[in-house]
């Protein structure tokens, strides 16, 4: 980018190292006499100013329990964290310590705290208040913590150096003691408060074991060690039935043998089969001794013999008395069938009855167990308890301060105040300060030399003047990347490319120069900031000067809408709403030139998404320019190329615009950076200012 040539004057040099030191030079003495007054006050003070004498004591917080048994503590460490260890000093500084501390070493009747001092004396105050003297030793003491270690430094001042180190000493040591007694009074209360909670707890325990047994008792719950539970009963049954239906099974299976077998002879020799009978087995026998008579007789005698009549006889009773027998045997078979079937049912009903018991019982079991376990947590807290007592009874004494004594307080040797290598260099410092001000506010500004006053012109020299001077304010010469005979939109992407490419530091810099010129320029109000970008007579400059300022306030980090306005614009553009340009990657959309339109006004649905409106509008010299359609914007910018008179533009503009217009108007030069390649090295002159 080439430089920018400005002919403002530059800006005079905002501090003058050479008029400085010729006002102090002229006010030496002044300086002098204010080091002197200062080195004579620090030396009376130090005349009048009793020592103070700071003596510390250092204190080591260890986290680190001393395990001297396995039982856990009731009040443990203090902790390793960072927070932990830099509440301690907050402790320390508490008032409940420092007053035992105040009380314990009787600092209330300590004439260094206690003395009224010079106001007491005018007054004629006989003492002050015990608070007020505590407020003042409580300023006297300084608890640390060196960085973000573990060890606490306590500092006390007097003017005593014992006394200060006996302090010390003591505030330290009061500390320990109440870490310690804090330990021990946890205990104590621990053990308090347990011994009344286990009377409870035992009351507890017994009231649930009394509720498990009379529950057993009263749902006949019996204890499965001791046996004769309902299971086993259900399975001492269950066996018995199983017995009693395979009995059944097989007398009723005789049954139906005797019962198909009948009373006849056939019959009758398949009953030792079904059953051994020994009247059967001898009425048998009987029964073939006299067939074998009677076929015997049969053979010898005839059919009406007396013997062979007695032989039937006696054979027809034989068979009658066997029937007989048979039918008691069926009968007998019968009643053993009936009695096992009466045998099986009530066996049934037995087991079905101890089946409902066993489901009621285990509905039972269910509570049984929830009470058991009731009475075993309530056990079972009781045996935490009990053993926890024990362990804080037996903690007394054996616990230990995490807080050691790394250093105790000694008797300082020297003084901490008032230190007269320290108190003469600040005061000598301090009164060269002052006496370096008072030269610079006080001495007298060089005369300058007599100007003539130039003489009030008349009415017609003020008019000529007016017009003379009615010229725009120039913002420089600046020479954009890409090739002079190219496009507008290929050099607007060389330039943007220049942007963000590594080498074009200088071209953004410059860019945000102009960018804050312009700025600084505007009147402030609510956004959006309109700006006018024109050309004097060529289109393309304009274009190009509104994309370098357009992607400058970009980079700047505002949000910038750019406006183009063209007399015929193409089918569908103006409907087209705001779209991204493809060369320079700002939001643009375009507005037609049309006459008697009045100034232009951003749609309001639009104003309030940006913070800079850039309207590019048409050169000056044509006829489409109309200077009321941009009445309203707050700067105008007009494009001059290389080759254009500025004088002949300068005309142009007082032509076509008034004198507010061209007091919102600033020109600059676009040129392409081949022809400027030495301008291009060289800083802006003009954005420098």
């Amino acid at each position: 980018m080439a430089a920018l040539n400005s002919t403002e004057n530059a800006f005079p040099p905002l501090f003058d190292v050479g008029a400085v030191w010729a006002k102090l030079w002229r006010g030496r003495l002044t300086v002098l006499a204010c080091i002197g007054a200062a080195l004579a006050l620090a030396l009376l003070y130090l005349a009048v100013t009793k020592p103070t004498y700071t003596a510390t004591a250092s204190l080591l917080i260890d986290p680190r329990d001393a395990r001297s048994t396995r039982f856990e503590t009731v009040l443990p460490g203090i902790g390793a964290d960072s927070a932990a260890v830099a509440s301690q000093v907050f402790v320390i500084e508490s008032r409940d310590l420092l007053m035992a501390v105040f009380e314990e070493e009787g600092i209330e009747r300590d004439p260094e705290f206690a003395n009224g001092g010079l106001l007491s004396f005018l007054t004629g105050a006989s003492g002050i208040e015990k608070d007020v003297i505590f407020r003042r030793f409580e300023r006297r003491v300084t608890v640390e913590r060196a960085g973000l270690t573990y060890v606490i430094e306590v500092s006390f001042k007097s003017e005593a150096a014992e006394k200060a180190a006996r302090i010390a000493n003591a505030i330290v040591e009061r500390y320990r003691a109440g870490l310690a007694g804090d330990r021990e009074d946890a205990n104590s209360d621990v053990n308090a408060r347990l011994a009344d909670r286990i009377a409870a707890l035992q009351a507890n325990v017994s009231e649930a074991d009394r509720a498990v047994g009379d529950f057993k008792v009263r749902h006949e719950i019996l204890d499965p060690a001791a046996g004769g539970t309902l299971q086993s009963q259900i399975d001492q049954l269950t066996t018995q039935l199983i017995d009693a239906r395979a009995g059944a099974d097989q007398a009723k299976g005789r049954y139906d043998q005797a019962t198909a077998a009948g009373a006849s002879a056939a019959g009758l020799a398949m009953r030792p089969e079904i059953v051994s009978s020994t009247t059967i087995d001898r009425l048998r026998t009987d029964y073939n001794q006299r067939a074998a008579e009677l076929a015997n007789a049969e053979a010898i005698y005839q059919s009406r013999h007396p013997t062979i009549r007695r032989l039937r006889s006696e054979l027809t009773r034989t068979s009658t008395l066997m029937a007989t027998e048979a039918e008691r045997i069926t009968r007998e078979l019968k009643a053993k069938y009936q009695l096992s079937a009466e045998t099986v049912a009530t066996l049934e009903t037995k087991l079905a009855a101890l089946r409902g018991q066993s489901q009621a019982a285990d509905a039972a079991e269910v509570v049984l167990r929830r009470l058991k376990a009731r009475a075993e947590a309530a056990r079972s807290v009781l045996d935490d308890v009990l053993k926890r007592a024990e362990e804080t009874a037996q903690m007394r004494g054996l616990q230990l301060s995490e807080a050691k004594v790394i250093g105790v307080a000694a008797p300082p040797v020297q003084p901490t105040w008032p230190t007269p290598l320290l108190l003469l260099p600040v005061s000598a410092a301090l009164g060269l300060l002052a006496g370096c001000g008072l030269a610079v506010v006080g001495s007298t500004p060089d005369r300058q030399p007599d100007r003539a006053e130039p003489a009030e012109p008349d009415e017609a020299g003020r008019a000529a003047l007016s017009r003379v001077e009615a010229v725009p304010t120039s913002l420089g010469r600046y020479a954009l990347p890409g090739l002079a005979g190219a496009g507008a939109a290929a050099r607007i992407r060389a330039m943007r490319r220049r942007f963000l490419q590594r080498g074009g530091e200088a071209f953004s810099q410059n860019t945000l120069k102009l960018v804050r010129r312009i700025i600084a320029r505007l009147t402030e109000h609510p956004a959006p900031y309109t700006l006018l970008v024109s050309a004097v007579r060529s289109a393309p400059e304009a274009k190009l000067a509104g994309a370098m300022i357009g992607i400058g306030l970009q980079q700047a980090g505002q949000n910038v809408l750019v406006v183009e306005f063209r007399g015929q614009p193409r089918p569908g553009e103006l409907n087209a709403g705001v779209f991204i340009n493809g060369a320079s990657g700002l939001p643009t959309i375009v507005r037609a030139i049309t006459g008697d339109a009045g100034p232009f006004v951003l749609d309001a649905d639009l104003a309030g998404d940006f913070d800079f409106v850039l309207l590019l509008g048409p050169p000056l010299a044509e006829r489409d320019f109309d200077a009321a359609l941009f009445a309203k914007v707050d700067l105008m910018l007009f494009t001059l190329a290389a080759d254009e008179n500025a004088a002949e533009a300068a005309g142009l503009l007082r032509q076509r615009l008034a004198a507010d217009g061209i007091a919102r108007s600033v020109t600059l030069v676009i040129a392409a950076e081949e022809a400027e390649m030495a301008d291009a090295v060289a800083p802006l002159q003009g954005a420098a200012q």
